[in-house]
């Protein structure tokens, strides 16, 4: 698995994906949502339209994830499922 988040040290939703990356021990890579540079600020509205983070690349599986919640269950499930959301749907609610 091959991880890009694209996220500012500053914004909450960036560190709730960051908690989860940590916690569950996955190796990713960084990318800092610069608003004073064009060429990074193109590069995340082509990921986000909106320039909503945070924006999470899966390039081993093509996929790219928006928002925090969606982001944490995606690395859950992709780290085996279980670890920060429980399998039980009920207890999951």
């Amino acid at each position: 698995m091959s991880l890009i988040l694209w996220s500012h040290p500053y914004s909450a939703y960036g560190q709730k994906a960051l908690v989860a990356l940590y916690e569950l021990e996955l190796p990713f890579e960084p990318k800092l949502v610069d608003f004073g540079d064009e060429a990074v600020m193109a590069a995340f509205r082509a990921l986000s339209p909106f320039a909503k983070m945070p924006v999470l690349i899966d390039t081993a599986a093509d996929r790219t994830v928006h928002e925090s919640s969606i982001v944490i269950e995606y690395l859950d499930r992709e780290a085996g499922g279980g670890r920060l959301i429980p399998t039980d749907p009920e207890a999951a609610l």
